[in-house]
Order: C-alpha cells, then sequence, then structure tokens
C-alpha cells in the first residue's frame, strides 16, 4: 500500500508518547514494504533530513503555554482557529501531498496545531479514504476552539464525516463522544505497543527490608499526579519509613511541581531527573533499576505508553483506577489500581514495603502478557489490515482538489470571524 501520514509533529521533534508511536508505526510499515510518505509541520528544533519526511505543514503556536499567556484574548481566538479548525496553507500542502504521492489510504496522527478540521473536510471532499489512530480525544479538541465545544461545529462533524477510527481505549471513545461528537464509520480499539525482544524472566523483585525505587515518566505536571507523589513521600516519612526513592523523568512543564518536594521535607527521598530519551529509560528498566512505576495521572489519560514500557520488564504499573490503559489490565493481576490521592498512593506504597502486597506475581504476569498481546510485531497485522479496508471502501465525495482548496479558503476566514466574535463576547463578560 501506499500510505500518506499526517502528524502534528514528528521525531525528533516531540512533546511525548503519541510522536514517538507514530515513528514507531510508520518504520514497522515500512519494514513490511508498504511505500510510506509522511507530512508533517515544519520543526520547531533542527531536524535531519529524512527522504520519506516531508515537514511542510505550519504549526500554530498551541503549546508553548507561556507564549499563549502574554498573548492578547483576541490573539490566542485567531491562533485557536488555525489550530483546529482550519488552515488554508496547510489544506494545500496536503492536496500537493495527495496530487505527487497518490496515496491508497491516508493514516492520519494528532491534527491539533494544523487546523485538523479542514484537512479531515479535505479528506472527505475529495473522496480520499482514511484512518485515525486516536490517541487522545483529538475530534472533540478540534471542535472546541477557545476551550469551548462549538455545538453547531460538533454536529456537522457527527453528520458529515464517517471514516475508520482506532482510538487506544474506550475511554478515548467515550469522551468524544459524550461531548457530542460522533465517530462515524468503522471503529476499531488498538491499544499502544513496545517493542524490541523479550528478555529473560527478571530474577530480583523488591522484598521487605529493600529500598523500593519508585520511578514514573512524561510530563512533571499535576494532572499527571507529580504532587500526589510527592505528598505520598511526605506521608510515608511521617509514618516513618525512609527505604524508598521516587525517581520522577521529563520536563517540568509546570514551574510549581520542582520546588514543591523541597518545600514538603522529601527532596531527598524524591529525584527530579529531567528528560530522559526514550531508549535510555527503557535501557534502566531491562536492568531493573525499578520495582514500581507510579502513575497517578487524571482520569482522562487515554493510554500511556511508559507505564506499560516499564512492565514489560518487570517493573510493576501502579495507576490511578479509571485511566485509559487500566482497560487493559486487571487489579491485584496485572497492576495495582490506586485511588488518585497523596494518601492512597502513600497506602499502596506502605503495603509493598511490609511485604503485605508481593510485586512477583504481578511483575512476572505482566511481563508476560505485554511481549504477547502488547508487542507492535502482533498489533502491526491488524493496522494493516485496517488501513487495507479503508483503501477499499466507496469513496466519500468527489470533489476535486482545487474545490477543497477554494473552500478551506472561505472556512478558514469564517472561522476566524466566528472565534474573534466569541472572544469579543468573553471581552464584554469579563467587562
Amino acid at each position: 500500500m501506499r500510505v500518506l501520514v499526517l502528524s502534528n509533529l514528528y521525531p525528533p521533534d516531540v512533546i511525548g508518547g503519541y510522536e514517538l508511536c507514530c515513528r514507531q508505526v510508520v518504520d514497522a510499515l515500512r519494514e513490511r514494504r508498504h511505500e510510506v510518505r509522511v507530512l508533517t509541520s515544519a520543526p520547531r528544533v533542527p531536524c535531519p533530513a529524512q527522504e520519506h519526511v516531508s515537514r511542510s505543514f505550519k504549526l500554530t503556536n498551541c503549546y508553548d503555554a507561556s507564549f499563549i499567556l502574554r498573548s492578547s484574548t483576541m490573539v490566542r481566538a485567531i491562533w485557536e482557529a488555525e489550530s483546529n479548525l482550519v488552515s488554508a496553507f496547510n489544506v494545500h500542502v496536503l492536496t500537493t501531498a495527495l496530487t505527487n504521492f497518490k496515496p491508497d489510504v491516508v493514516y492520519l496522527w494528532n491534527l491539533v496545531g494544523l487546523g485538523g478540521l479542514g484537512l479531515v473536510g479535505c479528506l472527505q471532499h475529495v473522496g480520499m479514504p482514511w484512518v485515525w489512530y486516536l490517541g487522545d480525544c483529538v475530534p472533540r479538541l478540534l471542535c472546541s476552539p477557545y476551550d469551548e465545544l462549538l455545538p453547531t461545529v460538533a454536529a456537522e462533524f457527527s453528520r458529515q464525516v464517517s471514516g475508520h477510527y482506532m482510538p487506544v481505549s474506550q475511554r478515548v471513545i467515550d469522551e468524544i463522544e459524550d461531548a457530542g461528537v460522533k465517530l462515524n464509520g468503522h471503529v476499531e480499539i488498538m491499544p499502544n505497543w513496545v517493542l524490541g525482544v523479550r528478555p529473560a524472566d527478571r530474577r530480583r523483585y523488591f522484598r521487605p527490608g529493600d529500598t523500593l525505587r519508585i520511578v514514573s515518566a512524561g510530563q512533571m505536571a499535576t494532572h499527571k499526579g507529580i504532587d500526589l507523589l510527592i505528598g505520598a513521600a511526605r506521608l510515608l516519612r511521617e509514618r516513618g519509613y525512609e527505604n524508598f526513592s521516587i525517581d520522577l523523568y521529563g520536563n517540568a512543564r509546570d514551574p510549581k511541581i520542582v520546588p514543591l518536594a523541597r518545600e514538603q521535607g522529601v527532596g531527598d527521598l524524591v529525584t527530579f531527573k529531567g528528560f530522559c530519551p526514550q531508549h535510555e529509560l527503557v535501557a534502566r528498566y531491562a536492568r531493573h533499576e525499578y520495582d514500581l512505576f507510579a502513575f497517578p495521572t487524571w482520569d482522562r489519560e487515554p493510554f500511556g505508553c511508559a507505564p506499560l514500557e516499564a512492565a514489560a520488564y518487570g517493573c510493576v504499573m501502579a495507576m490511578s483506577q479509571n485511566c485509559g490503559i487500566g482497560e487493559w489490565f486487571v487489579d491485584g493481576v496485572h497492576c495495582l489500581k490506586v485511588e488518585r490521592s497523596a494518601r492512597g498512593l502513600a497506602d499502596m506504597f506502605e503495603q509493598v514495603l511490609d511485604g503485605r502486597i508481593d510485586l512477583e506475581p504481578l511483575g512476572r504476569r505482566a511481563s508476560a502478557v505485554i511481549w504477547r498481546d502488547f508487542h507492535l510485531d502482533t498489533l502491526i497485522p491488524r493496522i494493516e489490515e485496517v488501513l487495507s479496508k479503508a483503501s477499499q471502501s466507496p469513496p466519500s465525495g468527489t470533489g476535486t482538489f482545487d474545490e477543497a482548496y477554494h473552500l478551506a479558503l472561505l472556512a478558514e476566514r469564517l472561522a476566524q470571524v466566528t472565534v474573534e466574535e466569541r472572544a469579543g463576547e468573553l471581552l464584554a463578560s469579563v467587562a
């Protein structure tokens, strides 16, 4: 198959697991002799040229929180319209790629920042089949410029857009559809995955009296529960426990997070390690440097690749009760599910420290299941099947590329006016 992949970011330009998963599946499809081209945005940092990657899209400045906060309400409104609704420039880039590459199917990833609704509308208009990997509630986000769902946009998306979706969890589907955005067409839940060769079984697990080595990786922010981990460390110390450590890997997006460990008197137990490349983190898991991966993320977490990677090497997952990855694993069998609070985490850590929870059977069962069912080699045939099925589906439209671009120019201006009017209403209400 000839597959055109659309992604707002592409490694080495990354924010998190979304972009890394995109590169992994692109590499896997190319290894299986599919002709794959990636269309992504101009990089935010210098990147080496890759023959199969075109960095031609324009990405709005939607991930620079400090810059956005310094901008006026009206400027942010215009950015939101271009980011989520329509960018005529990016529609033109897309139609050019479709003309030159002539794909059998388009494989959509994260479209936030690219005028994602316009790109999907273009594909619908010209009848190009597509498959959309949903590692987050992206359709809902695209219908929600200025952090507010536009009911008319959601209704039209639900009425007109139909294709093939691959969400990573039922939680993602529910979050999209509960907001009033319907996923029409073929929907197949597809989990995230691990890579590599299955190692020998882990021999050494935590035993009472050892130092419990806890790790977490990802964005260092409150929505990931990092403040709760620090609070749990404080509670454990107050209860008389000192034989544990918490290492935190990732960029601190919330400036209040890093001083928190010192402020709560656990700066010697909680260490911010900063950003660590994915392959280096996996190597640490493979060397069994950690016993427990703490993942007290918010309930709307779509899946989470980091705990899966750790658990593949016997590092037991301890996750909040309702996050997306929890759909795939059983509490007390493959993982530990805990109340999302500092006390809930502290209680669970205490049970491990006292030997009331044995990590070894959890670690062994999870590792076996992950290498068997969650390896990309296992999932890639299913992904190929969905792409192939989509490529053979009847066309959804018969419009021309020129028509799609003219419509995008009109829609872009209309979107800007709509969002500017809403921003004006918000300013007036504040005044």
